[in-house]
């Protein structure tokens, strides 16, 4: 029942300051609002204290929710390193809402074999890598695939700011593309998480 579910929140804190948390508030109060008919105030990140120990640096904070706030936990924040990624059939995966269970993305990580991440596919369009959205680049301008299987909060502000530009991106397309970015709440276009398109293997 959906009364069961749990959904997460990531936002970025750098120097005991909330990024773009207005983004991250929008998402929630939709989901609990269509979810569980409730919702957390305006104010929620206003009276949000970051721990002493947590206020310098880059800084993850991860609110776990359901009809109400479950759990809100800070801790430091290191990048990943991604230098390749697996093309792998999505299926019929489902994952429109952040969902706390990840338990079908990570059933498809398991297919990356020795890449370090995958690209999933859905009907022959590019969507998302496990734990990102993605933006490709020709040398020209940046461009996010419409097929997304999340609508990150990173994304819509890009989109917003007029700094990419979604458009249909098939498996066919990738060669016309020379690197793959992955952004989410914690990355930026500008931190340069970049994965070659030679890189990405079918």
């Amino acid at each position: 029942m959906s009364e069961t579910k749990q959904f997460l929140e990531t936002v970025k804190v750098v120097d005991g300051v909330f990024i773009h948390s207005g983004y991250n508030l929008q998402r929630m109060k939709q989901t609990m609002n269509e979810v569980f008919h409730t919702s957390v105030p305006d104010s929620f990140f206003e009276e949000l204290t970051v721990p002493e120990n947590m206020r310098l640096g880059v800084v993850k904070c991860r609110i776990l929710y359901g009809e109400s706030i479950d759990e809100v936990q800070f801790q430091p924040y290191a990048c990943r390193k991604v230098a390749s990624l697996k093309l792998v059939d999505g299926g019929n995966i489902d994952y429109s809402r952040k969902y706390a269970d990840r338990t079908a993305l990570l059933n498809l990580v398991q297919q990356k074999g020795e890449c370090d991440d995958i690209l999933i596919v859905k009907n022959g369009q590019i969507t998302d890598t496990s734990y990102s959205n993605v933006v490709l680049s020709d040398g020209t301008g940046y461009y996010t695939p419409k097929t997304y299987l999340l609508n990150g909060t990173c994304r819509q502000r890009l989109i917003a700011e007029g700094k990419i530009i979604p458009r249909d991106i098939s498996v066919n397309d990738l060669s016309s593309f020379q690197h793959l970015y992955l952004i989410n709440a914690m990355i930026d276009l500008e931190d340069k998480v970049i994965v070659p398109v030679s890189n990405i293997e079918g």
